[in-house]
């Protein structure tokens, strides 16, 4: 079979995966085509909410799990054990596939060797690693609990053009403007969790929701050590998860352990931002610049901090949100 064809398939489930929701979290997002030799596309599937049917059974069932000789392309390895669903690597081998292209295998302990098991009962197994960067990109949440037994960490904040997230200590300030907010919204539609300090709780009592994109709302989740928290504060109402655990590190892990909470986004406030920076707890920096000049206020970084984040970041990308401007920065 033409290798152009498998590249082809290979590119199509990549944007299936791209489809899955947030809901499918904790799982990977996963997409796989069944095909035939010549290149036509039998079925499609992609990781369905987490519980219910992986990418590789969600193909299968649309052909009621008959693929005598078709062949199938899987941007993730598929699993070899018994969670809330079968191992999909039975699956494929009792439904009759008999070649499986995969872009990157499963680092999850649990979960791997589906690849083994399939080369040990007949089926043709072939890794095309030209699309595991894709993939590992698309599933950074997946595997950052994998590695490291913790959530990924996005931190978002706004800042006027010569670096203050506020004009006065204790006061809600607006910086930004809508285009900003959307991605905001956007942001928040895409993780399991957004994450805010007491002190921030008490100044903006903000609900925190997704209101200017489709999408579920991600889980509150307060950090309150050496503060209270007020108790007529709205995001009370949203069952938040309060932490109380003064180390960072700690604290993620049992979001992750204890919650199955793949992914934080960090909205602040200052205190709590330079906490995680200090212990070196962020994966990605969202800093939307405002073309407003404070002169004075709450400075997003201290000298400190400011030495560490230069140290620990790289930009990855920018780009213009109305008259702002937002920067994206990746762990170096």
């Amino acid at each position: 079979m033409c290798s152009k064809i498998a590249e082809n398939m290979m590119s199509r489930a990549v944007g299936l995966s791209l489809e899955c929701s947030v809901k499918t979290y904790p799982n990977p997002m996963v997409g796989a085509v069944i095909f035939d030799s010549g290149g036509n596309i039998i079925a499609e599937g992609r990781t369905c909410a987490y519980g219910c049917d992986h990418a590789e059974v969600d193909a299968l069932r649309k052909i009621d799990f008959k693929a005598q000789g078709l062949m199938m392309a899987v941007t993730l390895e598929p699993c070899n054990h018994f969670g809330r669903t079968p191992p999909c690597s039975h699956a494929i081998l009792k439904a009759g596939i008999k070649k499986v292209f995969i872009a990157k295998k499963e680092e999850n302990g649990k979960a791997c060797n589906g690849a083994c098991f399939l080369s040990d009962n007949g089926v043709e197994v072939e890794f095309l690693d030209k699309f595991a960067s894709s993939v590992e990109e698309i599933n950074r949440f997946f595997f950052k609990t994998v590695r490291s037994n913790r959530p990924w960490v996005t931190a978002k904040m706004a800042v006027s053009k010569d670096g203050y997230i506020t004009d006065a200590p204790g006061k809600q300030t607006l910086i930004t403007g809508h285009a900003a907010k959307v991605h905001v919204h956007s942001l928040r539609a895409s993780h399991m969790a957004v994450a805010v300090g007491a002190n921030t709780v008490n100044v903006d009592d903000p609900l925190l929701t997704v209101r200017e994109v489709a999408g579920d709302d991600p889980r509150p989740v307060i950090f309150s050590y050496g503060s209270q928290i007020d108790p007529d504060a709205q995001i009370l109402k949203r069952d938040p998860l309060i932490i109380t655990e003064p180390v960072i590190e700690k604290a993620l892990l049992k979001l992750w352990t204890e919650n199955k909470i793949n992914s934080v986004l960090l909205e602040g406030g200052a205190n709590l931002i330079r906490s995680f920076i200090l212990e070196n707890m962020i994966d990605e920096f969202h800093i939307i610049t405002s073309e407003k000049v404070f002169g004075r206020g709450v400075k997003l970084f201290n000298e400190e901090t400011q030495t560490l984040f230069n140290s620990q970041f790289i930009l990855k990308d920018e780009k213009d949100l109305g008259e702002d401007i937002l920067q994206i920065f990746r762990k170096s």
